[in-house]
């Protein structure tokens, strides 16, 4: 099986290399390499904090920590910080992904996946996407909480931004934001960093490698459109689906991009990012897929429709440490990823959804029936 699935990653490549020249062939500017450069340049003073900033200082982790909870909590969390602050359109970018992240947690414990995934390849798959989840949270929602506090104390406090152990890459995004109000390349910072962030401590983690990202059916679903962060919208009274597919979760550069194609999706396109937003307004996340097609799902195993449960339902509330406390930035050729974002027109999913949906019923009575005989 190692060697097929070497064989399989390998002839993957050249396919990989065409999606993303298909990705990445119309792009804008949002900023240039002297302006980056200049950004970087400004020096930093580092002085002792106040009892006042200590104390903010622990409210904000305190907050963090209650929030962090589980995919639900910090799912909402985004989307209730992007209603009080709109202009932080990261945080809207972030509650769409992390209802793909719930999602996908459930459908591990729904009625198709544990039919065709090795039980003992079910709680690997979830601690993956959970520990990603939960470091993104841990990490950028104290620089959200950060950015309120400046807007309420009138002054700039990222300063205090390493008191959380955050990249010394965000500061001058945030600063420079402070100062004019440019959405873009700090939403494209806040991607970019998050993305490394995470790098090291999940994607190339050697439990996670060996459990999941080297596995057959983490290679495979990515070929067969399983891996599809999908963006529903309001259509009148129906809820279709756009977004787009990630086809090398592994390559933090490509993740980059496709969270940059994503928040161009969106937010480059006005009348798609309303009725992304009344969906987001209208619609409770559960962790169940019921929550955007309940004629297709539902949270109860009816036996009609397929089951996809709640996150409460199907799994337990996992406690978190952050003990790596390392900054992954240490060279300055990653601004090249702030200076452009991708434009793609937003493409109808709701068809190709289907799709994917009968291919999984009929590849999962395919191994019930190889079960049974």
């Amino acid at each position: 099986m190692n060697a097929f699935v070497r064989l399989f990653a390998t002839l993957s490549h050249p396919i990989q290399s065409l999606y993303r020249h298909w990705l990445y062939r119309q792009s804008i500017s949002i900023s240039s390499s002297a302006m980056l450069q200049k950004l970087f340049q400004e020096e930093t003073l580092v002085k002792p904090l106040t009892n006042d900033e200590r104390k903010l200082v622990m409210a904000i982790k305190n907050e963090t920590t209650r929030l962090n909870r589980d995919n639900i909590t910090r799912t909402e969390a985004y989307f209730s910080f992007f209603q009080r602050h709109p202009e932080i359109h990261w945080a809207f970018l972030a509650h769409l992904v992390s209802r793909n992240g719930g999602w996908n947690m459930t459908d591990l414990k729904g009625s198709l996946v544990p039919v065709v995934v090795a039980t003992e390849q079910i709680k690997p798959l979830f601690l993956f996407l959970e520990r990603a989840n939960a470091l993104i949270f841990h990490d950028a929602y104290p620089q959200l909480l950060l950015y309120e506090k400046s807007k309420e104390q009138k002054k700039k406090l990222f300063h205090l931004l390493p008191s959380f152990s955050v990249s010394a890459f965000m500061r001058p995004f945030w600063e420079h934001f402070y100062e004019t109000n440019d959405a873009p390349l700090l939403t494209v910072a806040l991607i970019i960093n998050e993305q490394q962030y995470i790098q090291h401590r999940v994607v190339q983690h050697p439990f996670f490698q060996e459990q999941v990202v080297k596995t057959f059916p983490f290679l495979c679903q990515q070929w067969l459109g399983f891996n599809d962060v999908l963006i529903p919208y309001k259509n009148g009274r129906r809820v279709r689906l756009t977004g787009i597919t990630v086809r090398d979760f592994a390559d933090v550069s490509h993740r980059i991009e496709i969270g940059k194609a994503l928040y161009g999706m969106l937010f480059y396109r006005n009348s798609l990012f309303q009725r992304v937003y009344h969906f987001a307004c209208q619609t409770k996340h559960t962790g169940s897929r019921a929550d955007f097609w309940p004629h297709i799902f539902s949270a109860t195993n009816d036996g009609v429709r397929i089951f996809s449960p709640t996150l409460n339902d199907a799994w337990p509330v996992i406690e978190h440490r952050f003990p790596d406390k390392h900054d992954w930035f240490y060279d300055l050729t990653i601004l090249r990823a702030a200076e452009t974002i991708p434009l793609m027109s937003h493409p109808s999913l709701t068809a190709h959804y289907v799709d994917n949906l009968k291919k999984l019923q009929k590849i999962a009575t395919a191994a019930k029936q190889a079960t049974h005989s």
